[in-house]
């Protein structure tokens, strides 16, 4: 938070379904010209949440830029929701353990120009709202960002 001044959350009721579908339509060019599809693994009821839209939608794109990167050109992104939960699981190079203990570190990057805020900026948010965040390679090509709605 001393890293990134952000405001705290303007709690509203939203559906998480309808703002993944939304953020999905909106980065859905910048995963067609890299050859990402985007598939859906959605609990079949609506999933609510008190949450501020503008910052939650913050996290998805700072999370999908990041898993189109680590894709590069053809794969997939996976949306999976429970109740408890929100995944969103890339079918790129993975994360290594070494690198996966500092990701959420501020200005830690295993990019060549980047700022090491992302991650730091996505967890503040998620941790302003009462959610867990991880993210870790499970296996070889599935790496799952996952959401913990309830701490």
């Amino acid at each position: 938070a001393d890293i990134v001044r952000l405001p705290m959350p303007q709690k509203q009721r939203l559906d998480l379904h309808e703002l993944l579908q939304n953020m999905a339509k909106l980065m859905e060019f910048n995963a067609r010209s890299r050859e990402i599809t985007l598939e859906w693994a959605l609990h079949p009821q609506p999933i609510w949440l008190d949450a501020d839209r503008q910052q939650l939608e913050q996290v998805l794109v700072n999370v999908l830029k990041n898993a189109f990167e680590s894709i590069g050109r053809g794969g997939k992104v996976i949306f999976k929701t429970s109740p408890s939960q929100l995944e969103i699981i890339d079918s790129g190079a993975g994360i290594s353990a070494d690198v996966a203990a500092q990701l959420f570190t501020p200005f830690f990057s295993t990019k060549k120009n980047g700022q090491g805020i992302g991650l730091t900026l996505v967890r503040e948010i998620l941790h302003n709202h009462g959610f867990s965040a991880s993210l870790q390679t499970e296996e070889v090509g599935k790496t799952v960002f996952r959401v913990g709605f309830w701490g």
